[in-house]
């Protein structure tokens, strides 16, 4: 079974030169909508460096992401963009990956839907806690799914490939657009990191922070 691809591209520019990129991303953006499979996507700005810039897409499979990354399009507007950002990170998540993985924005950036808002970029939860929020999701939904198929009269006597295949279309989209949505919300403190590590990484942030506003001429303002 094919499952969605989520991509998300970090990429890294100077200052002076952001705009430009906002701009070469968007025609990506654009052209990628001409391909069969394209989902959707957009362009956030990074929390904490604003000539960082983070581009999220997805294709409804892996053959049309690759349709699209080996295609003249992608090569022609990868070279014009090459001169204006360096790719930093390249990450790709499947369908169930993607139920996980958040992108947090900071409140009061990005209003305007012509220009990035400011995120803060997290990891997925660990695979076991993937796991068990899948089964927490599915446990019920099949239940209930199959509660309702064997009460109809002539179900008994479909064969039993006919049976799956039913099933397994109602299950998987009920699944990726009304349960897990709703499973990860409920579980989202649960499934986020060990606290006491995001504590760390909050301390060491703030402490960089000050050590930086410590060395700045004007008490704090930053290039």
């Amino acid at each position: 079974m094919s499952l969605p691809v989520t991509v998300t591209v970090r990429r890294e520019t100077v200052d002076t030169r952001v705009d430009e990129v906002l701009a070469w991303l968007d025609q990506g953006l654009l052209l990628a909508r001409d391909f069969e499979g394209y989902l959707g996507g957009g362009v956030l700005r990074d929390a904490s460096r604003k000539n960082v810039l983070i581009t999220v897409y997805a294709f409804t499979d892996r053959r049309s992401l690759e349709r699209w990354n080996h295609s003249e399009q992608w090569h022609g507007w990868t070279r014009d963009g090459a001169p204006l950002a360096r790719v930093a990170d390249v990450q790709r998540r499947t369908g169930l990956e993607g139920w996980f993985a958040e992108t947090q924005a900071s409140p009061g950036r990005g209003t305007k839907r012509d220009r990035p808002g400011t995120v803060s970029p997290s990891s997925a939860p660990p695979r076991w806690k993937q796991a068990t929020a899948i089964w927490c999701g599915m446990l019920p939904l099949n239940i209930g799914v199959t509660s309702v198929a064997t009460q109809l009269p002539w179900w008994g006597h479909l064969p039993i490939a006919v049976r799956s295949l039913l099933l397994v279309s109602s299950l998987v989209p009920l699944m990726t657009f009304v349960v897990m949505p709703t499973v990860t919300r409920v579980l989202r403190p649960w499934l986020r990191r060990d606290p006491a590590l995001v504590r760390n990484e909050r301390l060491l942030r703030d402490a960089l922070d000050s050590l930086g506003s410590a060395g700045s001429p004007r008490g704090g303002e930053r290039g």
